[in-house]
C-alpha cells in the first residue's frame, strides 16, 4: 500500500509544534542564489546550471524549526556529456522544480548535550559532512559517490530528501554520536519535478549512524550505512538474464579534516586538509571503493581574508563484479576513475562571491579512455537578516 503526506501537513509540522513552546523565538531567514556556467567535455556549448535557497529557521530555548524552499533550473551539462549519470557539478539537478527540500522540528534535552529530530531531512547536512572539502564543487567531495549512488531514487540527499527521525547524543565534549532511520526511496521517482512523501511497502528504509570525534586540532568521522529492502544483484541478474534481487546495500566511510598550518579553522589564515576513505557493496553498486584527500588555503593572499583556494583529489574503484556483468554483454569498464580539481573562491562583499574552477576527469563513470576538462564559474549572492 502506499500512503502519501500533505506537503502542507510538513510545512505546518515545524511551525505548530513551535507555537506550543510558548518562550521567546529567534527567527534567522537566509536567501541564497548560486549560478554556475560550466563548459568542456565537448558534445556543445556552454551551459549554465542555477540553485535558489530559501530558509527560514526558527529556535525558542531547546525547540528548534527549519523550513528549507529549493529552486533549480534543471539544466543538464553533465548528461548529453558524460556516461552513466556521471555529475561535475553540485548544483545539477537535471529537473526543473520548485520543492520543499526539508521541513524539521528539533527538541534538545539534557542540557544541551542530546537532541531528536524529525520531520524532511538533508542526510549530508550533517552526516559525512566536513568544512574544508565543501569548497570544491565536485559532488564527490560534498558526499562520497559511495553513498550518493545508492537507493532507488538515491539517499536522502540534494535535491529530494525524505522523512527522517534523527537521534544526536553528545557523551563528551569530544564526541558526537548521530543515528538515524530515513524513508528508504526520496520523493516519488515517477514523478520527479514535484514534492512528494510517500510511502510503499517495498521502500524499506536507510539507516544511518555516525561518531564524530575531535582529537586537537583535527575531526574524523566514522559512519556505516544500510537499507533494508532489496535491490538488484547486478552479477547475478547478468548470470540469469532476469532480475535477481537481495537484501544486504550497505557501506562504510571514514573522514578527517584539520590544520596543517596557520590559524585554528574560521579563525584567519591558514591550511586545512581533509580525506575520505569510502566503501559500499559492490554486488549492488557500480562504485565499490572511494578515496579522496585535498587541502584548502584560507585568506592565501594578505588583504583577502574571506578568500580560499584549494585543491582535491577522488578516486573511485569499479565493482569487480559490476565488470564481470558488464564482460558477459561485452561492454568494457575501466576499473577506476580519477578527478583533480582546482577551485578559488574570491568573496568579493559579505553577500557577494565568485569561484573558479577546473576539473580534469579521467574515464568518467568508468568509460575508458574517455578523459575530459570541465572548467566552471560560480557566482553565489546571498543575504541573511542575522547579519
Amino acid at each position: 500500500m502506499t500512503r502519501l503526506i500533505p506537503i502542507s501537513a510538513l510545512l505546518l509540522f515545524p511551525v505548530s509544534a513551535l507555537a506550543q513552546d510558548g518562550g521567546a523565538a529567534e527567527l534567522r531567514v537566509e536567501l541564497a542564489y548560486t549560478g554556475e556556467t560550466l563548459a568542456g567535455a565537448g558534445r556543445g556549448h556552454a551551459d549554465y546550471v542555477d540553485n535558489l535557497d530559501i530558509i527560514a529557521e526558527v529556535e525558542t530555548g531547546e525547540t528548534r524549526a527549519k523550513a528549507y524552499i529549493l529552486y533549480n533550473n534543471g539544466h543538464d551539462f553533465s548528461g548529453p556529456r558524460f556516461p552513466r549519470g556521471y555529475v561535475a557539478s553540485n548544483i545539477e539537478t537535471g529537473v526543473r522544480a520548485v520543492r520543499l527540500y526539508e521541513a524539521w522540528i528539533e527538541q534538545g534535552f539534557a542540557d544541551g548535550k542530546a537532541s531528536l529530530l524529525a520531520g524532511l531531512f538533508d542526510y549530508n547536512s550533517e552526516f559525512d559532512a566536513l568544512d574544508a572539502s565543501a569548497l570544491f564543487t565536485n559532488p564527490v567531495h560534498g558526499i562520497g559517490n559511495d553513498i550518493g549512488q545508492t537507493g532507488s531514487n538515491g539517499p536522502s540527499i540534494f535535491p529530494v530528501t525524505s522523512l527522517a527521525v534523527r537521534l544526536s547524543v553528545q557523551p563528551t565534549d569530544a564526541l558526537t554520536i548521530r543515528a538515524a532511520v530515513f524513508d528508504g526511496v526520496p520523493g516519488d521517482p515517477a514523478r520527479p519535478r514535484r514534492t512528494a512523501v510517500r510511502f510503499d511497502a517495498s521502500d524499506g528504509v536507510m539507516l544511518a549512524l555516525e561518531a564524530d570525534q575531535r582529537i586537537d586540532d583535527w575531526r574524523f568521522l566514522l559512519g556505516g550505512w544500510r537499507y533494508s529492502a532489496r535491490f538488484d544483484d547486478v552479477l547475478a541478474t547478468a548470470i540469469a538474464g532476469g532480475r535477481v534481487m537481495r537484501r544486504g546495500n550497505h557501506g562504510l566511510y571514514l573522514r578527517g579534516e584539520g590544520r596543517l598550518a596557520g590559524a585554528e579553522a574560521g579563525e584567519g589564515r591558514g591550511v586545512d586538509a581533509f580525506f575520505r576513505l569510502g566503501w559500499a557493496a559492490g554486488r549492488f553498486n557500480p562504485v565499490e571503493r572511494l578515496a579522496t584527500a585535498g587541502v584548502r588555503w584560507r585568506a592565501p593572499f594578505i588583504g583577502r581574508a574571506d578568500d580560499e583556494a584549494g585543491i582535491a583529489l577522488a578516486w573511485s574503484g569499479a565493482s569487480g563484479r559490476l565488470r564481470r556483468a558488464g564482460a558477459l554483454t561485452g561492454e568494457r569498464m575501466a576499473r577506476n576513475e580519477w578527478a583533480v580539481e582546482a577551485s578559488y573562491k574570491l568573496q568579493i562583499t559579505g553577500w557577494l562571491g565568485l569561484q573558479p574552477s577546473v576539473q580534469f576527469i579521467a574515464n568518467p563513470a568508468f568509460e575508458p579512455n574517455r578523459d575530459a576538462w570541465v572548467g566552471a564559474l560560480r557566482i553565489a549572492v546571498t543575504w541573511s537578516n542575522q547579519r
